[in-house]
Formats: structure tokens, C-alpha cells, sequence
């Protein structure tokens, strides 16, 4: 029998509005002292709600009342308040780590189409490189009028059939002439692609690219908002694509170093500054507001370890997620 596994989801948009609702209610409370008349015979001196009620009997279960009253309900409200940062606290948390799924997984190249966009660029590039190397050709060899006037005809055939050009006796005789190109590929746009949005049920996802001249990127921006939440992070490269191929072989990965700035939901920023050696290892310093911790990794696809504190070295090693 084939064993399932569970779905677990959080509604972090549910989250969000039951905070919302009890940030409402507190702030119904008031601190327990209401409004109105009630709120002014009950902050009002004990002469005064005498001359009000008529009696000091009256007046004084009055006060008991709003005195008792007010305490519970300024309990309450802070304790709703309490109640609604931690609703807001695991609704930030869990919006920002699907964030960071939904604008770190591929997304830049992939959905953008800019890996797309570059195979289709080299390749009719390549086309127009070749068609240029063929007429120049076809003019030494003085054919060039007549594919000027038949632009679809191919120079194996022409050059095979009965009275053929006299031009074809010296393509015949050239081991290096360049080859007919074909038709033409897809012709890309211009300019590359560097924006992609998408619509979700609960909000969008923006991904926004700056390229350098050789079209590689050097700043992603990706923005992610559901339900009047926004996670942003922006990732900022020190240089173009640095390709190191480990000695012996392996996987060549990206030296270069860079900067990547997240703002989340509770418009708290972090800002972490990655390092990287020749050989795949590395240092990260992540800052968040006035604290600063410290990563390394031994080399290329290796986990980020947190490298301990004075105060927490008892803790061991932390992966960094």
C-alpha cells in the first residue's frame, strides 16, 4: 500500500486578518475606560459623581464598578494586542519563507525567458555571421548575380545539373568552401527580457533584471506581496559571471561575490554580504538592524555554517537556511 504524505499548509493571509481583527478589538477597549458620559462621570471626582448619582452609596459602587472595569478591559487589550504580534509573527514568517521560494527558485533567468532569449540571439547571429561569409563567397566566385535572381536555389543542385555556371567548376575544386546557410531561425526581440509578473490568487510576484553589455545579470529584484503583505529581496552582483572549474573537474560554479538585501513583511530589512574564494569556500555576514552574524561554507554547493559567538559557542555549528 502506498504511503501518503500529509499536505501542510498555512494560510499566513488567514493569519494576517485575524491580527488585523484582534488589533480591532483592543483597540474597541479602549484600555477599559469607554466614552462618553460613562467615561467622564467615571474619571470624575467623587463630589462630582455624588452631585450626579445623589448618593455616596451610589456613587461609590459607581467607581467600583468603572475602577474594576477598566482594569480588566486595559488587561485584556494588552493581552489582545499580545495575542495579535503572535499571529503577525508566524503569519511574517511563513509569508517570507514562501517568498523566498517563489523569487529564489529559477525564477530570474528561467521565467523571465532570458535563457531562452540568449540560445535564440547566438543562434540567428550565427546565421547572419554564415549568410555573410557566403556572399562574400559567392562574389569571389562570381555567383553572386545569379542567387541574387534565384535566392532559393541550392549549389549542389545547381552545380550537378546539365550546362551548370562555369562558376561551379571552382566551387567544385574548393575543399573549404563555406556551406549554403539554410533558412533563417527565430529572430528574438531586440532587447532581452528583464521583467516578469505573475498574478496569484492572493497578490503577485514581480522579478526585475539589470543586465551589463554582455547581457549578463548583475542586479535581481523580486518583489512578492499576498494579502497586504510585501517581502522584497534584492541581489546585487559585484562583477559579470566569474566561471571556476574545480582542479581535477567537477561542476564549475560562480565565484563572484555579492550583496543581497531582503525587506520583509514587518518592514524589518536584512542585508547579507557574500564572499567568495577560487575555490567554491566562503564567508557571509548577514546584519540585521545592530546584529551581525557571521557564516562560512568549505566550498561550491556546501552548507553556510554559523560560526559561533562568544556567548553561544556551547551551541555548536548552526546550518544557515
Amino acid at each position: 500500500m502506498e504511503e501518503k504524505t500529509p499536505d501542510f499548509a498555512i494560510d499566513y493571509g488567514l493569519l494576517n486578518t485575524v491580527q488585523s481583527k484582534l488589533r480591532d478589538m483592543a483597540n474597541q477597549a479602549n484600555g477599559g475606560s469607554g466614552s462618553g458620559s460613562y467615561h467622564d462621570l467615571g474619571e470624575a471626582l467623587a463630589s462630582e459623581r455624588r452631585r450626579v448619582l445623589g448618593t455616596y452609596d451610589m456613587s461609590a459602587e459607581f467607581n467600583y464598578f468603572f475602577t474594576t472595569s477598566k482594569k480588566r478591559q486595559g488587561q485584556a487589550k494588552d493581552g489582545l494586542n499580545r495575542l495579535a504580534d503572535l499571529f503577525k509573527g508566524v503569519s511574517n514568517a511563513w509569508f517570507e519563507a514562501d517568498s523566498q521560494l517563489a523569487s529564489g527558485a529559477g525564477l530570474m533567468a528561467k521565467s523571465l525567458g532570458l535563457d531562452e532569449w540568449k540560445s535564440q540571439k547566438a543562434a540567428y547571429d550565427k546565421w547572419l555571421s554564415d549568410k555573410a561569409e557566403w556572399e562574400a563567397y559567392l562574389k569571389d566566385i562570381g555567383a553572386s548575380e545569379y542567387f541574387r535572381d534565384h535566392p532559393d536555389a541550392s549549389i549542389s543542385a545547381v552545380c550537378s545539373a546539365d550546362g551548370a555556371p562555369g562558376w561551379c567548376d571552382t566551387w567544385r575544386s574548393n575543399d573549404h568552401a563555406p556551406l549554403q546557410p539554410g533558412p533563417p531561425p527565430v529572430k528574438p526581440p531586440d532587447a532581452p527580457p528583464t521583467h516578469y509578473h505573475q498574478e496569484t490568487s492572493t497578490g503577485s510576484v514581480d522579478v526585475t533584471i539589470e543586465l551589463d553589455k554582455d547581457n549578463n545579470i548583475i542586479k535581481e529584484t523580486s518583489t512578492v506581496t499576498a494579502n497586504g503583505q510585501t517581502y522584497t529581496s534584492v541581489t546585487e552582483y559585484k562583477s559579470g559571471p566569474q566561471m571556476v572549474t574545480p582542479p581535477g573537474g567537477g561542476k564549475p560554479f560562480d565565484a563572484r561575490d555579492y550583496t543581497v538585501t531582503t525587506t520583509g513583511a514587518d518592514g524589518s530589512t536584512s542585508v547579507s554580504t557574500v564572499v567568495i574564494n577560487d575555490d567554491g569556500s566562503g564567508t557571509m555576514k548577514v546584519t540585521s538592524g545592530t546584529e551581525v552574524t557571521e557564516y562560512t561554507r568549505s566550498g561550491p554547493g556546501t552548507e553556510w555554517v554559523k560560526v559561533p559567538k562568544p556567548e553561544d559557542e556551547d551551541s555548536g555549528p548552526t546550518i544557515a537556511s
